[in-house]
């Protein structure tokens, strides 16, 4: 599944939306940079693992992934042309991000975890996280950036459990 640009702004708008629940104001930024900047570790992590489920083109979280990436496509399109009069069309990027078998059994091993500790904390941060990272990881200037290195740090890391275990 392609993301078109109304993935491409249902993801942003998750993340700005955590974005504007997030800010603690200038003063707690200037006493305490990095306990605010940790705060947003839930939902870059989860951005991550959204950003994976997106590049997995097979099974059953290839489908969750495939589905996901629809609904935003649809919902997303729908808020360009009638919300704001805009014509949609496919955004810029790739179809998926290649994984290799040992990514795709990382990739596996995340997603348990995610699912496992989903329960825990701020759960509509994580969900937007999540969300975010499947609108935006296929999309080219994401890509480049975000889902390239995590596709080969799953697969390097893939490579080296399996060679670990076998």
């Amino acid at each position: 599944m392609t993301p078109t640009l109304g993935a491409v702004l249902a993801g942003f708008a998750f993340l700005v939306w955590e974005l504007c629940s997030w800010y603690p104001g200038t003063k707690a930024l200037r006493t305490n940079l990095v306990g605010c900047l940790g705060s947003l570790l839930p939902f870059v992590l989860c951005w991550c693992v959204g950003a994976l489920t997106a590049m997995v083109v097979g099974g059953l979280v290839g489908w969750i992934g495939d589905t996901a990436l629809w609904g935003l496509n649809v919902f997303g399109d729908g808020l360009l042309v009638y919300g704001v009069g805009a014509q949609t069309g496919t955004a810029p990027g790739s179809t998926s991000a290649p994984l290799t078998q040992g990514g795709l059994l990382m990739t596996a091993l995340v997603l348990a975890g995610f699912l496992a500790r989903r329960k825990r904390g701020a759960t509509g941060s994580k969900w937007r996280g999540w969300c975010s990272g499947i609108g935006l990881a296929l999309s080219a200037g994401v890509a480049r950036y975000a889902a390239i290195p995590l596709a080969s740090a799953v697969n390097l890391s893939g490579a080296w459990l399996t060679g670990v275990v076998s």
